[in-house]
């Protein structure tokens, strides 16, 4: 009996389909890019492993990195990667220049190839990835669940000893990715624009001007910002995990994040920014799409000819809103 190519065409169609299906379901969490994360599994199996091009950053603070950290794992801290500020208008919490930054990722032991895995105890461990990212080492991970993930997952914390790295490195820092750090002039363009958005990644009590804090020079907000906290992007049982794809379209889809515009973030010091930057990349947004605001509110409240808003702006919805929520 003759064989219907037709049927032989449609099998293999249906193979390659299930296939693509099947390649898809293995990506963690549904993420278009969710090799950027790793699990405290995979990290604790790197370590049994002794892979030696794994080095761990725990960006922490030297109270929380002795409170209990991942043993083996070197501590760094904001001050560590700070530009002076007298290099930078005054402004603090900016990144590090490429040669301060190339002297300090030498001295943790980071080379071209290794294998580098960022954590933190609240929401620092993007920043450093954002940091790395941006001088051209792509392939940085960060730990999904932080130190609580991997407390949870039933592994050992070492309260002791200190990490450090085994030799010096041998990577450079490159600025690579210009587009991912801005600076006021072009928030301030923003003003007249209509192909970009501007994300506040602070909370309302920041947002709306009824606290400021430390560094920063007044309080408030820029007017054509629009709030979208970084634990939006988070579980609610643990802000160091992130929720999944699905999960995080959600999110991305209340706060009217739009795929067709350029996207800007802020906080106080281009920290939480990059949870933003972060869960756009993980969704597979262009890079040169994602732009952190390194100076934020610190740079932009020194300066007192820009504008800034007070109080918390009227989220009531409008009649239209209510009856297309009620329609969906």
């Amino acid at each position: 009996m003759k064989k219907n190519p037709l049927i032989a065409i449609t099998v293999v169609l249906a193979l390659a389909l299930a296939a693509g299906a099947g390649a898809e379901s293995l990506k963690y969490k549904g993420f278009a890019r969710g090799e950027a994360l790793i699990t405290p599994q995979e990290l604790k199996g790197l370590i049994d492993a002794k892979d030696p091009k794994l080095v761990v950053i725990a960006v922490a603070s030297v109270p929380e990195y002795f409170s209990g950290h991942i043993p083996g794992s070197i501590q760094m801290w904001r001050g560590d990667y700070e530009a002076p500020a007298d290099t930078m208008g005054g402004v603090t919490d900016n990144l590090l220049q490429p040669e301060g930054f190339t002297k300090l990722m030498q001295r943790f032991g980071v080379d071209p190839d290794s294998t580098v895995v960022v954590y933190d105890y609240k929401y620092d461990a993007t920043r450093v990835w954002w940091a790395f990212y941006y001088y051209g080492k792509t392939d940085v991970r960060v730990l999904d669940g932080g130190i609580q993930g991997w407390k949870d997952a039933g592994f050992e914390t070492d309260m002791f000893s200190r990490g450090k790295a085994s030799h010096k490195g041998t990577w450079v820092a490159k600025v690579t990715f210009p587009l991912m750090r801005v600076d006021t002039p072009e928030i301030l363009g923003l003003r007249d624009r209509t192909d970009a958005q501007l994300w506040d990644n602070r909370g309302n009590a920041e947002f709306c001007g009824e606290t400021i804090k430390k560094g920063a020079f007044r309080a408030g907000r820029i007017p054509w910002a629009v709030q979208c906290d970084w634990p939006n992007f988070m579980t609610k049982s643990n802000e160091m995990e992130w929720l999944n794809a699905a999960e995080m379209q959600r999110v991305l889809d209340k706060f009217g994040f739009d795929p067709t515009k350029q996207q800007y973030f802020i906080c106080q010091s281009g920290v939480r920014t990059t949870h933003g930057m972060f869960a756009l990349y993980l969704m597979g947004w262009p890079v040169d799409q994602l732009h952190n605001y390194d100076s934020s509110w610190i740079g932009w409240s020194k300066d007192s000819s820009l504008p800034i808003e007070k109080g918390c702006p009227d989220t009531t919805p409008a009649p239209w809103q209510k009856a297309l929520a009620e329609k969906k």
